[in-house]
């Protein structure tokens, strides 16, 4: 791995072999720590050398604010039982407000694009359904109703909610309006598809489904349309997570290859190109910089099982830690 002070060399100075390298920029969010000790810690660029604070304790940084100052975090409790809620904590002076009441599930929040309200899961009044509510704690609004669950909602640039549910027996994809009414079935197919994701201009939706062998990465339209498997896989591979680019022209997909190897895939949407980053052993939470030229990743390689964080270009250089003491599941916010 190249040291910090090399990589910030880099960064001012360019690689002698090509032109300079364009600086990373935003916030990185970052877990840190085990048990009681877990905690959010904070890194700014430029650099991302050293956390600069920290959240609230026994949460978990979740949708990045799309207007950079705060972070939906997922805060759990286990005494007497395990309890879930979101609440959405100011970066600048780490203050934090509660925004849903606490349920064993709230999961899954994701912001309207302009900031102004969240989507997410809950199982506050069912097996498991969707809900909506401001920005400010206000507007709580039940979107789904459904016996067998609804859930991991993600909203398009427009508004529109895309979301998985098992209303028909197995889980299949569907969308909403922002109200819940409208609903609309994309997929139909006896395997199961799940975790629905907008690409960010809002044109495509990529999934992962099992129709195929394997759970695998698909894209399809808007309309639910030219459905198809973003890359081939290999004998006894799945992918298990994926990551849209911000420019939505590629996808990074964490493909298990077994339990200890783990690799992310930057997949081009047009030509198929097909780039592997990360560390050899298990990498995964992929979390793509707001100009999609970098990659933040968890790397559980070579570490003693000590995981980290790491930061690379998407074209394999420049790798870096962030940070190297039980670090992971970053959240790159603009």
């Amino acid at each position: 791995m190249q040291p910090v002070s090399l990589l910030l060399s880099l960064w001012a100075c360019g690689s002698p072999a090509g032109p300079s390298v364009v600086q990373p920029t935003g916030t990185i969010l970052v877990v840190q720590g085990q048990g009681d000790d877990l905690q959010t810690v904070v890194y700014t660029a430029p650099g991302f050398a050293i956390g600069s604070r920290t959240l609230e304790k026994q949460s978990y940084p979740s949708a990045p604010d799309p207007r950079g100052t705060h972070s939906a975090q997922i805060r759990i409790t286990e005494v007497p039982e395990h309890i879930e809620s979101l609440w959405l904590t100011s970066l600048a002076d780490t203050s934090a407000v509660q925004l849903t009441q606490a349920a064993t599930k709230v999961r899954n929040p994701s912001w309207s694009q302009d900031g102004s309200w969240l989507a997410f899961e809950s199982d506050a009044e069912s097996y498991r359904d969707l809900y909506r509510i401001n920005r400010d704690g206000t507007g709580i609004k039940r979107l789904t109703d459904q016996k067998h669950g609804s859930f991991e909602p993600h909203i398009t640039p427009a508004g529109l909610i895309v979301f998985g549910t098992s209303r028909n027996g197995n889980a299949e994809v569907y969308t909403m309006e922002a109200d819940g009414t409208n609903p609309r079935r994309l997929t139909n197919h006896p395997a199961d598809d799940v975790h629905p994701r907008w690409s960010p201009d809002g044109t495509q939706i990529a999934w992962i489904s099992s129709r195929q062998g394997g759970p695998a990465v698909w894209r399809m339209t808007s309309d639910g349309s030219g459905a198809k498997r973003i890359k081939p896989l290999s004998p006894g591979s799945t992918d298990v997570d994926f990551a849209w680019s911000p420019d939505s022209s590629r996808v990074a997909v964490v493909t298990r290859r077994s339990a200890n190897d783990l690799d992310i895939q930057l997949v081009h949407i047009d030509t198929g190109e097909l780039f592997i980053v990360g560390d050899p052993g298990v990498s995964e939470h992929p979390a793509w910089s707001p100009d999609s030229k970098w990659i933040a990743y968890t790397s559980h390689a070579d570490h003693g099982g000590n995981a980290r964080v790491m930061l690379t270009a998407i074209d394999g250089t420049h790798i870096t830690t962030i940070c190297q003491n039980n670090c992971w599941l970053p959240r790159w916010l603009p």
